[in-house]
């Protein structure tokens, strides 16, 4: 028998705070997915996605991926990496039961689709909370699995999804339990905006020699009112500096109308700035502290 080699307690602790990092960094993302109406499964996806994308940068054989070698880089089967990166090369993402969708959510594709719960119309019909025949109470056994049925009841009330009616009954008000805000458009914006902005940091990562300026600056433990005063102050001279990229894009484009005309590389550049507000830990998560640094990185000349 083949004992594996056990991790050195350090690698360990080290490994554990990585994660704790990371879950930390993806608690903005969880909130805007399942804000959105996705769960954790579709988002364990998009994040296999991403592995095998990157795993693929180094493992061809010639003109085609060497699955093995993404294998061995991501921990997922052949099988997986098969199956994902067509998924991310098509767009075409699984939504089979194996995925891990918010119950809430296949609780309102049962009450849209199964024959027992709508009208000859097709519409989901109001349902009794608990009692004989179909409930409220059957819908969820049957699609939502080993959760209560009032806590996907209180769920689906408090995204505005299901409302109350007399007589103890509930109707559907809306097909998803994506909260108002979170469309599809605004997931993909910020996806943008997070995507450029992790380049930049692991870019200059990988190429310390000429690295992209990148600066951070925090002020801890101020009051309200100062903290208020601050967000005034800055978002006007944020503004500002973000209205220069316009103005040198009209520099550039007069310039180059006068005959210095360049060929377009497909190139992107851009400038984010952002401000920041975080309240006091509330406790509601146990990652244990966050690492706070400041950091500056500017580009050599």
């Amino acid at each position: 028998m083949v004992r594996k080699p056990a991790l050195s307690r350090s690698a360990t602790a080290s490994h554990e705070r990585d994660i704790r990092a990371l879950a930390r960094a993806l608690v903005p993302i969880a909130k805007l997915c399942m804000k959105s109406g996705m769960g954790a499964g579709e988002l364990q996806i998009a994040v296999k996605i991403a592995c095998v994308s990157v795993a693929a940068e180094s493992a061809r054989l010639g003109n085609r991926l060497n699955h093995s070698r993404i294998a061995a880089a991501t921990g997922l089967t052949r099988k997986e990496v098969r199956t994902l990166f067509s998924l991310g090369q098509t767009g075409q993402v699984a939504t089979n039961k194996e995925v891990a969708k918010q119950r809430t959510t296949r609780v309102l594709y049962g009450w849209r689709t199964d024959p027992e719960f709508v009208d000859r119309h097709g519409s989901p019909i109001p349902l009794v909370i608990r009692g004989t025949g179909l409930t409220f109470h059957t819908l969820v056994r049957r699609y939502a699995g080993d959760v209560t049925p009032i806590s996907v009841l209180n769920e689906l009330v408090r995204t505005g999804a299901v409302s109350h009616l007399e007589n103890d009954r509930v109707a559907v008000r809306k097909r998803t339990p994506r909260v108002k805000g979170y469309g599809s458009d605004v997931v993909a914006d910020v996806a943008i905006r997070l995507g450029d902005f992790a380049r930049t940091l692991v870019g200059n990562i990988e190429h310390p020699e000429t690295p992209v300026f990148v600066g951070f600056d925090e002020i801890p433990g101020l009051s309200t009112d100062e903290a208020a005063l601050f967000q005034v102050t800055f978002s006007d001279r944020a503004a500002s500096l973000v209205d220069g990229v316009d103005r040198w894009r009209t520099s550039q484009t007069r310039i180059g109308s006068k005959g210095r005309l360049k060929e377009k590389s497909g190139i992107k550049v851009g400038l984010g700035v952002y401000l920041m507000t975080q309240q006091p830990d509330s406790g509601a998560t146990s990652f244990g502290p966050p690492n706070h640094s400041k950091s500056t990185q500017r580009t050599k000349r």
